[in-house]
C-alpha cells in the first residue's frame, strides 16, 4: 500500500472532497486515489513532465508524483473540468454562430432580477415600462424606465425563457416551458438553478466556460476570465470596440461568476486562480425530487 501525500491545503481538500468538488468529480478522484494507494501509479497515465504524471479523467485531471522507494504518492493538483461536468449534467449542445453576435448578447447582469422579471411576466405584466418600474428602475423620463424593461425582455428572449408573438397589433410576451418552470419554482434556489441551466445552454456563455475549463484542467494556467477574454471569445473583432461591448461583456462575465459560485466550479479570476467551494450544489436526486414536486 502506498501512502498518499499532498500540500496542506490540497490535503484538506482530499480529506473532504464533498466540500470542495462536485459529486461527479468526488467519485472520480476517489477512484484515482484508491488505485494510487494500491499500485502507486495509474495504468493510463500521461507523463506531464519528467517528475509529474497526469491522470486524464472525464471530469478532472489529477497530477501526481510517485516515489516507489518510499512507497509514497505525492498529489500535486486536482483540476476540475467544469465544461465536461456541465455537459454531462445538462446535456449541453455545443453550437455556435458568429453572425450578428453582439446584437444577441444581453446587458442585464443580475440573476435575481432576471428571475423577478420572469415572475412579473408570469403574473401578467406585458408593458416594458411597467416591467422596468416593477424591477425597481427609476428615471427622469418614461423612456429610461421602459428601456430597462426592454433589456430584461431581450435577456429572457436570448435565454429562450420567453417568446414574443404578434396578435393583431399587439406583441404578446409568453413564457416558454423553462420560463414557466422558473416562475413556478418551489423556492428561490431552484429558480436560480433553472436560470443558470438556461444560461449554460446560451452559446456565448458556453463558449467562454469551455475556454476557461480547458485551461483550468491543466497544471499551469495562463488564461483568466476578464472582459478582454470575453470580447476575444464572443465578439467579432470589428465589433469589440462598439459602445455597448463593455456592458455586454460585463454581463456575460458576471453570469459566469454566478454560475461558478452556485455550482462550486473552479474559475480563474486572477493570476494564481482560485478553487471555489460548493455552497449551494444540488445532488441530482434532490434536484429530481424538487422537480417532481414542482410539476
Amino acid at each position: 500500500m502506498f501512502n498518499i501525500k499532498a500540500e496542506s491545503e490540497l490535503q484538506k481538500q482530499l480529506n473532504n472532497l464533498e466540500e470542495y468538488y462536485p459529486p461527479e468529480v468526488c467519485l472520480e478522484i476517489n477512484q484515482f486515489l484508491e488505485i494510487l494507494r494500491r499500485d502507486g501509479q495509474f495504468s493510463k497515465t500521461d507523463f506531464f513532465d519528467l517528475n509529474t504524471n497526469k491522470i486524464s479523467g472525464l471530469t478532472c485531471n489529477l497530477f501526481y508524483r510517485p516515489d516507489f522507494a518510499k512507497e509514497e504518492v505525492l498529489i500535486i493538483a486536482a483540476k476540475v473540468k467544469p465544461a465536461d461536468v456541465f455537459r454531462q449534467r445538462f446535456n449541453i449542445r455545443d453550437e455556435w454562430d458568429d453572425k450578428d453576435v453582439i446584437e444577441s448578447i444581453p446587458q442585464y447582469d443580475q440573476p435575481e432580477k432576471i428571475v423577478r422579471a420572469i415572475e412579473l411576466i408570469h403574473q401578467g405584466i406585458q408593458d416594458s415600462y411597467e416591467l422596468g418600474y416593477e424591477l425597481g428602475h427609476r428615471g427622469k423620463k418614461r423612456e429610461y424606465i421602459s428601456r430597462h424593461g426592454q433589456y430584461a425582455k431581450h435577456t429572457l428572449e436570448q435565454l429562450k425563457l420567453i417568446i414574443r408573438t404578434r396578435k393583431g397589433k399587439k406583441l404578446i410576451v409568453e413564457l416558454t416551458e423553462q420560463g414557466r418552470r422558473i416562475a413556478e419554482g418551489i423556492n428561490d434556489e431552484l429558480k436560480l438553478r433553472l436560470l443558470y441551466e438556461a444560461m449554460l445552454h446560451y452559446p456565448p456563455v458556453w463558449r467562454i466556460i469551455v475556454a476557461v475549463s480547458e485551461i483550468d484542467s491543466q497544471l499551469n494556467e495562463d488564461l483568466i476570465l476578464n472582459d478582454e477574454l470575453v470580447k476575444n471569445l464572443v465578439f467579432p473583432e470589428i465589433l469589440r470596440g462598439a459602445d455597448t461591448s463593455n456592458r455586454r461583456s460585463q454581463t456575460l462575465k458576471n453570469w459566469i461568476k454566478s454560475i461558478s459560485i452556485f455550482f462550486g466550479m473552479p474559475i480563474r479570476l486572477h493570476n494564481r486562480g482560485m478553487q471555489l467551494t460548493i455552497p449551494m450544489l444540488y445532488a441530482e436526486n434532490e434536484y429530481n425530487n424538487e422537480n417532481t414536486e414542482e410539476d
